[in-house]
């Protein structure tokens, strides 16, 4: 059995998050993200209008060496969406993302193997570069479905493996 190790526990030593949508590019989407009891919530309502049709939070850059894990374990509540993932590094504008579905109103645990975090710039998939894990800035969570709706999604913790 592979041992894991916190990475973020969502308490007053979290970093804060902030929120990115669709606004950036004329959409008007909503969302906010808070921590309450342990729990980082990302809550709102994609819309389609004005080319729009994402919403998505980012945690504060910081520095994170995820160079010894082969993935990442997440313990989530979703509403039966599929959401993103993401990282970041220091290299700009390029954002490494993978998706998963999540059981409404059901706590799961999610793995994501740091090799299938697929470099994307502005929503579209790049060539490269490849991620580098020892260089990690922030993570994030994006809801983009092509589709106007309500979402709600809950992150107890995150583990790498």
């Amino acid at each position: 059995m592979a041992l894991s190790a916190p990475i973020l526990e969502f308490n007053a030593d979290t970093p804060s998050w902030s929120v990115l949508n669709d606004n950036v590019m004329g959409g008007v989407s909503s969302s906010r993200v808070q921590i309450k009891a342990g729990v980082l919530e990302f809550t709102g309502q994609v819309r389609l209008e004005n080319n729009g049709g994402f919403a998505s939070i980012r945690s504060n850059p910081g520095r994170y060496d995820l160079s010894r894990f082969s993935a990442l374990r997440l313990r989530v509540k979703g509403d039966g969406k599929r959401y993103k993932f993401q990282l970041g590094t220091d290299q700009s504008s390029v954002t490494y993302r993978d998706e998963f579905d999540t059981v409404a109103g059901v706590w799961t645990i999610v793995t994501i193997p740091l090799a299938s975090l697929r470099p994307t710039r502005f929503g579209r998939q790049l060539a490269g570069p490849a991620l580098d894990p020892s260089k990690v800035t922030f993570f994030g969570f994006m809801i983009g479905n092509g589709r106007a709706e309500q979402f709600t999604l809950e992150v107890d913790w995150i583990e790498g493996l």
